[in-house]
């Protein structure tokens, strides 16, 4: 089974220099952190005007590195570099010496690049460069950062020049045998790309001898900077779509319905939760440590599902990585495991939508309650990178002592999978169709504000016992634009509850992402007391939008009058 393997080989020198002040570094991890991180190799050189160049271009390359390793496996690349370039970029811009000037003695280019699965990410700002060797072809995948002022370049963009950083990412694919070719500009302002390729072309030469004869090409050009050069081989890719996983899925055997009394793995079935037609529940005893647990099984309707399966197994990766009062805890599978399950904690309650049948009138503070957990437990999912996507009353339980518990996490979109494309393309829209956020139906697309929505609809709900939106003209029809979401005010339902409160769901309701509320913390703060913008915004709206009805009532008055008077003048 063939996993990433990458070949480094680099050199660098100060050349006509006193000090080099360029840094280069790769790492290719041996653990698990292969699979969920991948490798990485950077290249930075300081602005040579500054008093601590060789500081920041040694910081930078060697620092992005250990905080990249360090950073959630449920981030996304981007995520991950974006925040540790901010961090560094705040740093090295702190570095002021007011006896030269004022300004930061601490800028530097900084060009890296991580390799994760079959995918490449480029993040880059300066004149630093990465290229590509491909079927004995060279691309340049980066761009200079540079301005031409009296007849020399200028860095226009650098770490620690501005306070804020705008970087440039490029994701590509990898092939095996790519080379990726890392140099500072005393490297690729003197050498050409036919010289450099001659170089890269002579297999019998290790990478790092390839990398330094590069180097010393340049010198001999006319180099009088200093020089880096880092040779990047993709010496392996991991197989076709076996990710972890693909190989679980390959590996585990479905297992047979339950009974009460029978064993699985060690797991004795004490009571069947539910049997549904997409998973099974039970409460089982684990006969080693004498605890009881929740094992949930796949349903064998989905036995040819790799969709379905992979949520499944991706749904025990999600629950592993959130600790969380309000998330349901699920445990890791023994190592020798046969069967697809996993093992989660045992929940004694009630569905909220149990909750809500026996609730049909509850006040704004029960709900505020329930609403505040949940949104709770979503914020975690959110700094985690994932997006739950099946907010529902089905989906979130009560506990005996009224503890809020978010459960199923089949539909849990994963950025950090996503990005590497590790999961199974979906052909529909996951979750529940009147939860749905409407830029799911529409774009694919969902972030932290469609889980906003669907949390919109379970308060609407839960307060009005019906739904914010009229259903569509028909089953599993899908909208064609923003427009076709009609809301309906809350107050239709409950007269007793205020203005404001409806006010705060319509925006959060709104079908476009960009007019709800930009964050968890809004919602809960607008559902806590009014929001005195909202209210004023709305008395200055038209009484079109602000009472339609009010108005038809108002026209087909006067529309009455008017008859009556032309009536009676005839």
């Amino acid at each position: 089974m063939e996993k990433l393997n990458l070949i480094f080989g680099g050199f660098s020198s100060k050349g006509a220099k006193s000090e080099n002040q360029d840094a280069f570094a790769a790492f290719l991890p041996k653990d698990h952190n292969l699979d969920s991180k991948g490798g990485v190799a950077t290249i930075a050189d300081g602005v040579s005007v500054c008093t601590k160049a060789r500081e920041a271009s040694n910081t930078c390359a060697t620092t992005f590195i250990e905080n990249y390793l360090q950073t959630p496996e449920t981030w996304t690349v981007t995520r991950s570099v974006s925040q540790i370039l901010l961090g560094l970029n705040r740093w090295c811009h702190g570095q002021h010496d007011y006896e030269h000037g004022g300004h930061s003695q601490m800028i530097t280019t900084f060009t890296g690049m991580v390799f994760k699965s079959a995918s490449g990410f480029i993040v880059h700002v300066g004149d630093t460069r990465i290229g590509r060797v491909q079927n004995n072809q060279y691309e340049l995948l980066t761009t200079d950062h540079v301005s031409r002022q009296g007849g020399k370049d200028v860095l226009s963009r650098a770490v620690g020049i501005d306070a804020k950083l705008e970087v440039d990412f490029v994701t590509v694919d990898l092939q095996q045998h790519d080379i990726y070719v890392l140099t500072s500009d005393g490297v690729h302002t003197f050498l050409n790309t036919k010289a450099m390729m001659k170089i890269i072309a002579n297999t019998e030469l290790s990478l790092e001898q390839r990398a330094t004869e590069i180097v010393e090409a340049a010198i001999r050009a006319g180099s009088d900077d200093n020089l880096t050069c880092l040779l990047v081989e993709v010496a392996s890719l991991p197989d076709a779509n076996l990710d972890e996983h693909t190989r679980q899925l390959n590996r585990l055997a479905m297992p047979p319905a339950l009974d009460v009394g029978m064993k699985l793995e060690g797991y004795r079935v004490i009571e069947t939760v539910f049997n549904g037609t997409r998973s099974s529940l039970y409460k089982v005893l684990n006969e080693q440590d004498g605890k009881v647990y929740g094992l949930k099984i796949p349903s064998q309707h989905f036995a040819d599902d790799p969709v379905y399966l992979s949520g499944f197994l991706r749904e025990e990766w999600v629950g592993q990585h959130i600790k969380h009062p309000n998330v349901m805890a699920i445990y890791k599978r023994p190592d020798d495991a046969k069967f697809m399950y996993h093992v989660c904690e045992y929940i004694e309650g009630k569905t909220l939508r149990q909750w809500m049948i026996d609730n049909p009138k509850p006040s704004i503070e029960q709900v505020r309650s329930i609403i505040t957990s949940l949104v709770s437990a979503l914020r975690v999912l959110q700094r985690k990178d994932m997006v739950h996507r099946d907010v529902k009353p089905e989906n979130v339980m009560l506990t005996k002592h009224n503890e809020v518990k978010l459960i199923d996490f089949g539909t849990v979109l994963v950025n950090a999978l996503a990005e590497t494309n590790s999961l199974p393309a979906e052909q529909v829209a996951v979750g529940s169709v009147h939860y749905i956020a409407p830029e799911y139906l529409l774009t694919q697309h969902s972030d932290h504000k469609s889980d906003l929505f669907s949390v919109a609809v379970v308060v609407y709900e839960m307060l009005a016992g019906d739904l914010p939106f009229k259903p569509f003209a028909y089953k599993d029809y899908i909208p064609s634009n923003y427009d076709e979401w009609q809301y309906q005010s809350i107050r239709n339902h409950r007269k007793d509850l205020p203005l404001w409160l409806d006010l705060t769901l319509e925006k959060a309701l709104n079908p476009s992402p960009k007019h709800r509320h930009d964050a968890f913390s809004e919602l809960i703060m607008d559902l806590s007391k009014p929001n005195q913008t909202m209210i004023v915004n709305q008395g200055k709206q038209p009484l079109i939008k602000r009472n339609p009805l009010a108005l038809y009532k108002g026209l087909c008055v006067l529309q009455l009058v008017i008859i009556v008077i032309l009536v009676s003048m005839v």
